[in-house]
C-alpha cells in the first residue's frame, strides 16, 4: 500500500484528520435526535476526536475523518473507512440534518469508496443500513453497492434495537461505473 494523502477532497468536500477544536461540533452531531434515530449510541467519530492530536498507528486500521464544506471549512458530518484484514473494510457516515437533500451524502460515500479502492487498494468495501433509513439506503445505492443480505437486530440506537441491510461493491463494479461513482459527481446528486 502506499502512502495515504489526507485529506480527500470531492468537489464541494474535505474529509480530513479530526483535531481537538472538533469536539463541540461532532458532540452535537451525536447528539442530535434525528441522527441518533439510526446511529450507533457511542460512535467513532467521537473516539477519533478525543484522539486528535495524537500520531496515528503506523499500520492504521481505521480511517475516522471529519467532514467539512470546502467553502467556508465547517464541520457538516464525519465518516469512516474501517478495514478488515482482508484487503476489505466497512464505511459509516452521518451528516448533520441541515445538509441532508443536498447530494452531500452521495459525494461523501463515492469519496469513502474511491479512497478505498484508491489509496487504499481494498477489492471490497461493505456498508450497514438500518431497514428504516431509506436516505441511506439510496445513497449507498448511488454510489454503486448492491444489497447483500439482511443483519436481524444488528444495529443498537438509543431509540431501538434495528434490523439492518448490508451493502457491497467490489473493485470490478466500482471499475465498471462509468464514470465511477457516476450519480455523486458534478450534478449534486
Amino acid at each position: 500500500m502506499t502512502a495515504v494523502l489526507l485529506p480527500v477532497l470531492t468537489r464541494r468536500l474535505r474529509l480530513r484528520e479530526f483535531v481537538p477544536g472538533d469536539l463541540a461540533a461532532v458532540r452535537a452531531l451525536t447528539r442530535d435526535e434525528r441522527i441518533l434515530e439510526y446511529t450507533p449510541t457511542e460512535t467513532r467519530a467521537l473516539e477519533a476526536v478525543r484522539r486528535a492530536g495524537t500520531a496515528p498507528a503506523r499500520r492504521r486500521r481505521s480511517y475516522e475523518l471529519a467532514v467539512e464544506l470546502r467553502r467556508g471549512g465547517r464541520l457538516v458530518g464525519a465518516c469512516d473507512l474501517a478495514l478488515d484484514g482482508a484487503r476489505s473494510g466497512d464505511i459509516g457516515y452521518m451528516l448533520a440534518p441541515r445538509h441532508w437533500g443536498h447530494g452531500y451524502g452521495t459525494e461523501l460515500a463515492c469519496a469513502l469508496v474511491e479512497f478505498g479502492f484508491g489509496q487504499l487498494g481494498l477489492r471490497r468495501l461493505a456498508a450497514v443500513v438500518a431497514i428504516e433509513n431509506d436516505r441511506s439506503r439510496r445513497v449507498l445505492e448511488k454510489a454503486g453497492f448492491v444489497w447483500d443480505g439482511l443483519m436481524r437486530r444488528h444495529l443498537r440506537t438509543p431509540a431501538a434495537i434495528r434490523d439492518c441491510h448490508r451493502y457491497v461493491i467490489d473493485r470490478e463494479r466500482w471499475a465498471s461505473l462509468s464514470p465511477p461513482c457516476a450519480a455523486g459527481r458534478g450534478r449534486g446528486s
